[in-house]
């Protein structure tokens, strides 16, 4: 495309100079001719003053006029055609430039037609490279995507290798004891037989002593050996029926999150109609309280026409009252921080989990709980605040404004402090021995299902799945809360729909997210 612009642009050049000579030699052209006319003219003039002298003139003129210098008469006739043979000329010369500017203007609309041709090459060029470039990215995605994918990959494929290692190594040592025992035993067989040998040869008490305390030493040995056998085939066992526990368990917790999470969408959906029954009631409210202004503001016009006319009998009706002014919108929720506390006891639970004793959980479990309780309560006190009546609807705009974004600004609050869990939790820590791991992982799960049904009691619920059997010290704490649980559930007014709304919307998605870390945990 360069090379052709470029080639474009020299023969513009080239053309624009034949034009510029053209136009300069048909300037020169019309000056000449200009100056031929006027020596015509006057050769015109001259010839029409002779003629009328030409019958006075001799017969033989030409004779007596041997010179031509002094022939007059040939010398306009010389003059008349050196005048003549100079128009033809450029009139010649006026032809052939005009033939050639045609030529050129022909050549300047084929060039412009192939300028214009090679415009929409280059739009077209310019669509398929955009085209192309789309199509890269989207190719650069799906190698982005891939490459998570193999990474994903390589990761499982190192834990099974290390597995395969680690188990291949176990195998090693016990074909390694095997051999040995083998090989021992074989050597116990040869001395057993020369033993025997000697004894037959020599019969002697103290060889076969030392034979039979050889023999005992040999038979611990071997049963040391199938003990330690069998311990290792006892903790693989023990670890495949701990996994698949593990596993059970997982699926028993998605089905209950996924009941959990149908219930919750059903109670948005009815939260949903009920603040869309209440934005309309707000907006009847707003139609007649305009209605009402406008009435009296009829009615004050109508007095100060009374006022000015007194012979006119006053208004006997009185004015009706303003309507109620729409409810105000519930005041920012304060900052919850009994969310993170009970993650930290887990927390340090799951680190001194070989430390602790049995006899202690109980008692953190009920601190925890009446914690819970007492903090739900607080919450629910303060969440119902009373304010003045009397506010314009431009206060109450911009109440909403400001709870709509102090809401947002939560929610991101909420969402960095999940995201700083998850890093948290993602970190690698210690290895472990895998029983102690074991044993903890399942009081943490223990633990984390009581928090769980303590929140669900706290929100109010009614369709949570009933607790253990095994924690009759619950109850006290799920009366006082499920007594509350009522009075959350009342439609008086949309600030405390809105409230209660926001509690359960938050602890839902702290529910969830403490879920997830446990399973990325496992």
């Amino acid at each position: 495309m360069e090379e052709a612009s470029a080639q474009l642009l020299k023969e513009l050049d080239v053309l624009e100079m034949q034009f510029q000579i053209e136009r300069s030699c048909r300037e020169t052209a019309e000056a000449f001719a200009l100056k031929v006319n006027k020596d015509f003219k006057v050769l015109k003039r001259q010839s029409q003053a002779i003629l009328p002298l030409i019958p006075e003139m001799p017969e033989n003129f030409s004779i007596l006029n041997l010179d031509p210098e002094a022939d007059p008469s040939s010398e306009l006739v010389s003059e008349e055609e050196s005048g003549e043979d100079p128009l033809l000329m450029s009139q010649n010369q006026i032809r052939e430039l005009q033939s050639s500017v045609d030529r050129l203007l022909g050549e300047k609309i084929q060039l412009t037609a192939q300028v214009e041709l090679l415009k929409k090459e280059k739009e077209d060029l310019k669509d398929k490279l955009v085209l192309e470039v789309g199509e890269k990215e989207a190719l650069l995605r799906k190698f982005s995507k891939q490459s998570r994918t193999v990474n994903k990959m390589k990761r499982v494929s190192q834990l099974v290798t290390e597995e395969f290692t680690e188990m291949s190594q176990k195998l090693e040592i016990e074909q390694g004891l095997r051999q040995h025992a083998e090989v021992f035993a074989h050597q116990m067989l040869v001395k057993q037989q020369e033993i025997q040998r000697q004894i037959q040869n020599a019969e002697t008490e103290k060889q076969l002593k030392q034979a039979l305390s050889q023999v005992t030493e040999i038979s611990k040995a071997l049963e040391e050996i199938r003990l330690c056998y069998q311990n290792q085939i006892s903790q693989t066992a023990a670890q495949d029926l701990n996994s698949l526990s593990d596993l059970a368990a997982v699926r028993t917790k998605l089905e209950i999150s996924e009941k959990e999470k149908s219930e919750i969408e059903i109670q948005l959906k009815d939260s949903q109609q009920s603040v869309n029954a209440l934005q309309e009631e707000i907006k009847l409210l707003k139609n007649k309280q305009r209605e009402m202004e406008q009435l009296s503001s009829i009615q004050s016009n109508q007095s100060n026409e009374a006022n000015e006319n007194p012979a006119d009998p006053p208004s006997l009706v009185p004015p009706p009252p303003p309507p109620p002014p729409p409810p105000p919108p519930p005041p920012p929720p304060p900052p919850s921080s009994a969310v993170t506390d009970p993650l930290k006891a887990l927390r340090n639970r799951k680190k001194e989990g070989n430390n602790t004793t049995q006899a202690e959980k109980p008692a953190i479990t009920e601190d925890m709980k009446a914690r819970a309780v007492d903090e739900m309560m607080e919450r629910i006190k303060k969440g119902i605040v009373l304010k003045p009546i009397l506010r314009t609807p431009q206060a109450v705009s911009e109440d909403e404004n400001t709870w709509k974004e102090q809401r947002s600004e939560n929610r991101k609050s909420a969402v960095l402090e999940l995201q700083g869990m998850l890093d948290c939790m993602r970190r690698p820590g210690p290895r472990r021995v895998e029983s102690k791991k074991r044993f903890s992982r399942n009081v943490g799960e223990a633990e984390l299902q009581m928090v769980l049904q303590r929140r669900r009691r706290a929100m109010g619920d009614e369709k949570v799945t009933p607790p253990s059997p095994s924690k009759p010290k619950d109850s006290p704490a799920a009366v006082s809360v499920s007594s509350s649980s009522p009075w959350a559930g009342e439609s008086g007014s949309a600030p405390v729909l809105r409230r209660l709304q926001q509690n359960r919307e938050k602890r839902i998605s702290r529910i969830k997210a403490s879920e997830s870390i446990i399973w990325e945990e496992k």
